[in-house]
């Protein structure tokens, strides 16, 4: 498994070998079955994870319910943003849809990787990067659109996750009820 991260920040950018054996050395391979929970609210976000294997999402509890607000799953980046970069405690929940498989890194050891292997803040920029983009595309896919157009944007942009998803969790990461979500799939499901 630490091969396959490797690989993968590999293709993002060079790394010397001793970043690789650091690298070897400081991140905790974790096997979770599915509903675990890795984060409540409350708790300081104190690792940032790499998922190889599986589906989490994350959420918060407004009014009693449940607003998914993520998801993450094969070679994306799971951790509570906010939490994991201020250094205090959040407000999200995140839970396994699946088993699965990360890779963890404890943030003191990151701060250590980022000031003795510059390479990695390459790394780490894309990686934000990536995550600044998901979160605008978000705020602009809740904005004013119609809720036909806030499925169809999820299906284009995430189709791996369309069929692995429950639909209470696409409806809530939407901002929409299962009745309406439930009638968009089967309008759109007939025309094609």
């Amino acid at each position: 498994m630490l091969a396959q991260f490797i690989d993968y920040i590999t293709g993002i950018y060079t790394i010397s070998d001793e970043l690789k054996e650091r690298l070897a050395n400081d991140i905790e391979i974790v096997e979770l079955p599915k509903r675990a929970c890795l984060l409540k609210e409350g708790q300081r976000s104190d690792h940032v994870a790499f998922v190889f294997q599986g589906l989490l999402r994350a959420y918060y509890i407004k009014n009693e319910e449940e607003i998914c607000s993520r998801f993450m799953h094969e070679n994306h980046i799971c951790l509570s943003v906010i939490s994991f970069y201020t250094r205090k405690p959040g407000y999200e929940f995140i839970e396994t849809l699946e088993p699965t498989v990360i890779a963890r890194l404890h943030h003191d050891k990151l701060q250590k990787i980022y000031r003795d292997h510059v390479e990695f803040n390459y790394i780490g920029r894309i990686w934000t990067e990536h995550y600044c983009s998901m979160t605008e595309q978000r705020l602009l896919l809740l904005r004013g659109q119609s809720a036909e157009d806030k499925y169809q944007f999820f299906v284009d942009q995430f189709p791996a996750l369309v069929n692995r998803l429950p639909l209470k969790y696409i409806a809530s990461y939407l901002g929409m009820n299962i009745e309406t979500i439930s009638r968009i799939r089967k309008k759109i499901s007939m025309r094609h």
